[in-house]
């Protein structure tokens, strides 16, 4: 039977939204205190790793102000290597990135991996940018054991320009010569990828996986007067494969996740592994219509340690 971490991985993406600010406080439980928001960031991702053993999580949007980034993800860590038995062994690390302007982003990137899995050993040693000078924010890279992990939170509003940084980050990743990954918010919904630009990544040898969550992203229907206009459902966040990934599995890790007034983003998560031989995964055959309904689709059962 395959082993976890050594012949497969689960990954996970999360834009939360620059809900990560927490303040020291040693009369509670963890020495920090939050707002419910960031609470409810928190809760969501301990019962994510109780129930998933997901071993690589990317958060987007994560913000710096006063060294919080850092703050954060090593809160998370200590929370999440408190879970279980064996107790996984999670680091944190947080990389920011400048703006146009020089100044510090709000929409930097913070990761959490199990150092105790062999594909994830030194991980933070490993992670590097890949950033082209007409790109709006970098593209982080994980190069894991099993396959090289991209995560992006491509440019809003202006698809051609998000679907040219998802294009180049494939391409760039490409150079590796390994199984590789591109998830995160794409910013341009699953169903409207530009033909020409699927056709594009296609002929790279990447093709679009469903996160089997729909939709990742309801706006909250406000505009800036704080007038209702209705809201708008996307399916924003999801992955791309490449030819090395043998399977891509995708799971909803939060089903029926509703709580948009908190993040307006849904959590995605993908199981991955470099050959064909049967994951430990409980998987019941589901019509590929069902493959973005959020209520629907393949129902497994947790998949172990």
């Amino acid at each position: 039977m395959p082993t976890r971490g050594v012949d497969f991985l689960t990954v996970g993406f999360w834009n939360i939204e620059k809900k990560n600010q927490v303040r020291p406080n040693d009369n509670v439980p963890y020495r920090y205190e939050m707002s419910t928001s960031v609470e409810f960031v928190v809760q969501t991702l301990v019962h994510w790793y109780q129930t998933h053993h997901v071993d690589l999580i990317v958060l987007a949007e994560v913000t710096d102000s006063r060294g919080m980034g850092n703050t954060f993800v090593n809160y998370l860590a200590t929370r999440l290597s408190s879970i279980g038995f064996p107790k996984p062994a999670f680091r944190g690390d947080f990389r920011w990135s400048p703006t146009r302007a020089g100044t510090k982003s709000v929409c930097n990137f913070g990761f959490l991996w199990n150092e105790r899995l062999p594909a994830l050993q030194g991980l933070g040693e490993r992670v590097d940018w890949y950033w082209e000078p007409d790109h709006v924010r970098p593209t982080l890279i994980l190069p894991t054991g099993i396959a090289t992990i991209g995560a992006i939170h491509a440019k809003a509003v202006i698809r051609e320009q998000a679907m040219k940084e998802i294009y180049e980050a494939a391409l760039h990743i490409d150079q590796s010569n390994r199984p590789a990954l591109l998830i995160g918010d794409m910013n341009v919904p699953f169903d409207s990828v530009p033909w020409d630009t699927k056709l594009y990544m296609q002929q790279a040898g990447w093709g679009q996986v469903p996160p089997r969550v729909a939709p990742t992203h309801v706006t909250r229907g406000f505009d800036e007067f704080g007038n209702f206009e209705g809201q708008r459902e996307a399916v924003l966040d999801y992955a791309w494969r490449n030819g090395g990934l043998a399977q891509c599995i995708a799971e909803n890790p939060h089903p029926g996740y509703n709580l948009w007034e908190y993040i307006d983003h849904a959590p995605i998560m993908y199981h991955l592994a470099s050959t064909a031989e049967e994951l430990p995964i409980i998987v019941d055959v589901a019509s590929p219509s069902a493959s973005l309904s959020a209520g629907q689709g393949p129902r497994r059962a947790p998949v172990p340690a």
